[in-house]
C-alpha cells in the first residue's frame, strides 16, 4: 500500500517533533545549568558607551578607588550613577563569568557658559553637566553676567543667545570651528572672537540675530577669497570694516 503525501507528510512531522524537543531540552538544561551554577565574584568591569567620560573618573564619582577598586559593592552603582549630571541612562548587569558590563549613555555638552571665574558645560536645554571640567573638546564659549540655578542657567538672555547660536550654527556649521568665544557686553552689545582663519575681534552690536551670522559669514569668504589681513571686523553698520 502507498502513503498518500498526506500520510508522508504526516510521519515526516511525526519524526521531527521529538528531534525538535530533544534539542529544545538540550538548550534548556544547558541554560538551568548555566545560570543556576552559583556566579564567579566580579573580577573585571567592561564599559560601554563612554565619550568624553572615563572609567577613573565615574568611579572617582561612585567613591570608588580606580587604582584598587572594591567591587563588590556594585550593586548600589546604577542608582548612584542615575545622579551624575553627565549621565543620562546607566544600565549595570552581572554576567555569570564575573563580568560586570556597565553601558553608559551621556549627555551631550552644546556650549560652555563663562560666568564670573567659573566655567560651566551645558546641554541643549542649558542643564549643567559641569563645572570648572571641561570634558568635551571644541565647545564655543558663551561669556555674561547669566544667572546660575542650581542645576541649570536661567534667564531670558542666555535662553534667547544659544537659541539663536544654535539655529545660526546649523545654517552655516563652518562658522562653529571659527568661533571661540561670544561675550554679552554689560552694555548690551555683543563681541565675538574668532580663531581661525586667525584671531580676529567682531564687533557685532547690540542684536543677536541671524543677519548678523549671515554678514559674518560673507565676510570672512571675502576675506579668504581676496587674501584680506584683519585683526577686527566692525559687523554693526551695513557694510564691514576691517581693521
Amino acid at each position: 500500500m502507498v502513503d498518500t503525501p498526506q500520510e508522508i507528510k504526516e510521519k515526516r512531522f511525526g519524526r521531527v517533533v521529538p528531534i525538535l524537543l530533544v534539542f529544545l531540552g538540550l538548550v534548556a538544561l544547558g541554560l538551568i545549568f548555566r545560570w543556576a551554577k552559583p556566579a564567579k565574584p566580579v573580577v573585571r568591569l567592561e564599559w560601554e558607551g563612554l565619550v568624553v567620560l572615563s572609567p577613573n573618573l565615574i568611579l572617582t564619582f561612585l567613591d570608588v578607588d580606580p587604582e584598587s577598586p572594591k567591587i563588590g559593592d556594585w550593586k548600589d552603582w546604577e542608582k548612584k550613577l542615575a545622579n551624575h549630571p553627565r549621565i543620562r541612562k546607566i544600565r549595570i548587569t552581572r554576567d555569570p563569568d564575573g563580568f560586570l558590563n556597565i553601558n553608559v549613555q551621556e549627555k551631550v555638552a552644546e556650549f560652555v557658559i563663562h560666568v564670573g571665574s567659573s566655567l560651566y558645560e551645558v546641554d541643549e536645554d542649558l542643564e549643567i553637566l559641569s563645572r570648572d571640567q571641561v570634558l568635551a573638546d571644541h565647545l564655543i564659549v558663551i561669556s555674561g553676567q547669566f544667572t546660575v540655578g542650581e542645576n541649570k542657567l536661567e534667564g531670558r538672555q542666555i535662553f534667547d543667545i544659544t537659541k539663536e547660536m544654535r539655529h545660526a550654527l546649523s545654517l552655516y556649521p563652518t562658522l562653529k570651528s571659527r568661533i571661540s568665544e561670544l561675550v554679552a557686553e554689560r552694555d548690551g552689545n555683543f563681541t565675538m572672537y574668532l580663531k581661525s582663519p586667525n584671531s580676529i575681534k567682531v564687533y557685532l552690536g547690540d542684536k543677536l540675530e541671524l543677519n548678523v551670522f549671515r554678514k559674518l559669514y560673507a565676510s570672512l569668504a571675502y576675506m579668504e577669497t581676496e587674501s584680506v589681513k584683519a585683526v577686527s571686523i566692525d559687523l554693526r553698520g551695513e557694510d564691514a570694516i576691517y581693521h
